[in-house]
């Protein structure tokens, strides 16, 4: 490692394996594949699961081979036989991986052009893993921030909300460590594999740039009904609450009862004598207001 716990020139050089999961999105596919071409950073591998879509996926990778196996260091593309999900695509990805790092992009969202040498710059081995604030397209103009700041994401962090996002850059020995992607977890399968690398690694560091962009602007279905976001929650809350302080149990019961609609009366009754700090004393109040105007 170099001076300041920064990698030094020659890890620069190390092979980062990228994998992308994806399922009958071809066109918003090949604008991911792309970015991660159009990479400043020169040793990558990636590797594209492909969870039995239609054969437009396939002709597409086809169409493009040439050009990936030209640019990148290694270049897989496999199909799974049946629909499996995003987590078995995942870990199927990462077991087929190369790369001294690694990472994920999900096929509707893409890389800057910069993104897997300022992160890999930054990695530190004391920590978990290394990310960055996402940037969401959408129709309003925004200023993202681009500075070096960063954020010690430590267990509680996590175990409160997914403060990380959907994707870090971490070491292959590391994420196949704590075993990928648990296929139990159906939703918020990112939080999951979080908070069992802080739980084993230690915390995980972010900071303060935008190198990726989640798009939530395209036609397809991304809508994720409230029961289903809240037994994914609550299957989590309850497999991890012995970790959890009293005010971060506390944030989750709150989340939980949001998803099922709760008042802000009922929720207060609930809460009434639990640990809370600002934040969800926020929460509340402005669900309060809400209710009230």
């Amino acid at each position: 490692m170099a001076k300041g716990n920064l990698l030094d020139e020659r890890a620069m050089n190390q092979l980062i394996s990228v994998i992308i999961t994806t399922y009958n999105r071809e066109e918003l596919l090949e604008r991911a594949i792309r970015s991660v071409i159009a990479q400043s950073y020169s040793a990558i591998e990636l590797i594209v699961i492909d969870d039995c879509s239609n054969e437009k996926t396939a002709q597409l990778i086809e169409s493009i081979r040439l050009e990936c196996e030209a640019r990148f260091s290694g270049f897989i593309y496999e199909r799974n036989e049946k629909n499996s999900g995003s987590n078995y695509s995942r870990n199927r990805g990462y077991a087929l991986s190369h790369g001294v790092f690694v990472t994920g992009l999900d096929d509707d969202d893409y890389f800057l052009p910069e993104r897997l040498s300022k992160l890999v710059s930054r990695y530190d081995e004391k920590y978990a893993f290394v990310t960055d604030t996402l940037a969401r397209l959408d129709k309003t103009q925004r200023t993202y921030p681009d500075s070096d700041e960063k954020k010690i994401i430590e267990l509680q962090d996590v175990l409160c909300e997914n403060v990380v996002g959907n994707q870090v850059l971490t070491t292959r020995e590391k994420l196949l460590g704590v075993g990928g992607f648990s296929p139990e977890i159906k939703q918020q399968q990112d939080r999951d594999t979080w908070i069992k690398l802080i739980l084993k690694y230690g915390p995980g560091i972010k900071y303060n740039f935008c190198t990726a962009m989640v798009d939530a602007e395209h036609g397809s279905n991304r809508i994720t009904s409230q029961i289903k976001k809240y037994n994914a929650y609550r299957k989590l809350y309850f497999k991890y609450r012995e970790y959890m302080s009293e005010t971060t149990r506390s944030n989750n019961l709150f989340q939980l009862m949001s998803f099922r609609g709760f008042k802000s009366t009922r929720m207060n009754f609930l809460l009434r004598g639990r640990k809370k700090d600002a934040k969800l004393r926020l929460k509340l109040f402005r669900r309060t207001l809400k209710e009230l105007f």
